[in-house]
């Protein structure tokens, strides 16, 4: 069996999406799992997360990244290596006094530019734009696709909203995790965003249907704070229901300066995972790892 796809997005910005892919990667590449991050949000917060200022630079200044991959094949129609844009061994963190098997396909600042110069020079070309989403469905099936071969899991760490690489990833997704707090305004858009990809996907039958719906996975959640108790409520309420177009996990993620501070890369001499992550490995991370692999790969 290939690797799984899993895309972490929402339509909001400052959800927990990075944290979440970092702390959950780690603990799966803690679990044994060989893990890939694909950073898909031009502000490159888990670029820099993992791979810190200095390689992070380096890799862009040297073309190691996915705008520079996707300006490359899409823009000036050159046969780029995916592969050789991935950073092996990223992750500082170690785990039985080895390093996480966790690679990453960092991004820079341009990739939003570089998206919106492929839709311009695709329609140069006179693609519709159910054509560029073909286009930009067969390059995720012929060069993304493969890397599941080489990894048990691959993250996507989507840009806030819905851009065309998002929108990609979110569709080929063996697992769709929108991440949210349990508050008015962050929980405003998961309608829109279920609406926009999965049943308009529905109605118009399209070959790139999502393959999985989305699972709604609260972060930051403040058990004594009263709007995050009635938001967990109403969102339980809906997601009990037929037609509620998500699901949600039982798991949920604690508001806590522990699991911030797991972003900043290290300083000094590499933290061993129990001691980055201390009570909520037991607490939060085994719990979410159990949650996400019986979603892939059944009870």
């Amino acid at each position: 069996m290939g690797g799984k796809l899993i895309a972490v997005a929402n339509m909001k910005g400052g959800v927990g999406k990075t944290t979440t892919v970092v702390m959950l990667a780690e603990a799966l590449a803690a679990d044994g799992a060989r893990v890939l991050v694909v950073d898909l949000d031009p502000q490159a917060s888990v670029s820099v997360c993992l791979a810190g200022d200095r390689l992070l630079g380096e890799m862009i200044v040297r073309g190691r990244t996915l705008e520079a991959y996707l300006a490359l094949k899409l823009i000036t129609r050159h046969k780029p290596d995916l592969s050789a844009r991935i950073q092996p061994g990223v992750s500082l963190t170690v785990h039985k006094n080895a390093p996480l098997s966790l690679s990453l396909l960092p991004s820079g600042p341009h990739l939003r530019l570089v998206e919106r110069e492929i839709l311009y020079e695709l329609t140069e070309r006179k693609f519709s734009m159910h054509a560029i989403d073909e286009r930009l469905w067969t390059v995720f099936q012929e060069d993304f696709v493969p890397l599941a071969a080489r990894y048990d899991y691959i993250f996507f760490d989507c840009a806030p909203g819905i851009s065309p690489m998002t929108e990609v990833a979110v569709r080929a997704a063996d697992l769709v995790l929108v991440t949210s707090i349990p508050d008015f305004l962050s929980t405003y858009g998961l309608n829109a965003f279920v609406e926009t990809i999965w049943r308009r996907s529905g109605r118009q039958a399209s070959h790139i249907a999502p393959r999985s719906e989305p699972h709604v996975l609260v972060t930051r959640f403040q058990a004594q704070v009263r709007q995050h108790q009635r938001t967990l409520a109403r969102l339980q309420t809906e997601a009990g229901s037929e037609d509620a177009g998500f699901r949600l996990l039982e798991t949920r993620i604690p508001q806590a300066a522990a699991l911030a501070d797991a972003l900043v890369p290290a300083d000094g001499a590499p933290p061993t995972f129990s001691a980055k992550y201390g009570a909520h490995v037991s607490n939060v991370l085994i719990p979410l790892v159990a949650e996400v692999k019986e979603l892939l790969h059944g009870p």
